[in-house]
């Protein structure tokens, strides 16, 4: 084999062989970052929140936050920094659960307030062509309940917003069980959705609920 050419195959293998050696590190770098999103260690204690008309879980590491009774929050959580980042691009992840409860005839009175409100903020800035998207879930207790997701900016807040609500209806009761799971921090692209599995984390509480 002319010297010429063994030579220019030994550059093109070293070249190859580099290649090969960024996309290993990238593919373990990348699956470094995944498995340290998927934090299943938070779900080893469970507690158990109850009332006389549903129940749902949650990790023991959240906190709760007591309601007053004149107060229109019947459970309130706060789980920053718990299965989650405590900051995005250099800012705090602030995270929050709210349970609520709404008399009426069918899911829709539910259905139509939550939507009112997330839509009723002045300061609320969307992405062109987003408003919010529906669909339905199954709960514990077995009720078809629907879970809206929407995103969006708030200038008083200064802040992006990442919000999934679960409305399920209890025939029994006649009112609208109204869980909101939210995420506060600043990243214009929301990727952090994907990044940190907003969606997964949340449905995988919004579904523990059972109504009584």
């Amino acid at each position: 084999m002319p010297a010429a050419l063994s030579a220019r195959l030994f550059v093109l293998q070293i070249i190859v062989m580099r290649y090969l050696a960024s996309v290993f590190t990238i593919i373990f770098l990348s699956a470094s970052n995944l498995s340290a999103q998927k934090d299943t260690s938070i779900y080893k204690v469970i507690k158990i929140v109850e009332a006389n008309e549903y129940t749902f879980r949650v990790p023991e590491a959240w906190k709760k936050i007591p309601q007053v009774e004149s107060m229109p929050i019947d459970e309130k959580f706060e789980f920053t920094s718990v299965g989650i980042p405590f900051k995005i691009n250099d800012a705090p992840l602030t995270a929050y659960l709210i349970l609520r409860k709404l008399p009426g005839d069918s899911i829709q009175t539910g259905e139509t307030f939550i939507v009112s409100e997330f839509l009723g903020y002045p300061d609320r800035v969307t992405n062109a062509g987003e408003n919010y998207q529906k669909e339905a879930i199954t709960i514990a207790s077995g009720e078809t309940a629907s879970l809206f997701h929407t995103r969006y900016y708030r200038r008083s807040k200064v802040s992006n917003f990442s919000r999934y609500d679960l409305v399920a209806y209890s025939e029994k009761r006649k009112a609208s069980y109204m869980l909101t799971i939210t995420y506060q921090y600043k990243d214009p692209t929301y990727m952090a959705e994907a990044d940190y599995q907003f969606r997964q984390y949340a449905v995988r509480i919004l579904k523990s609920l059972a109504l009584r």
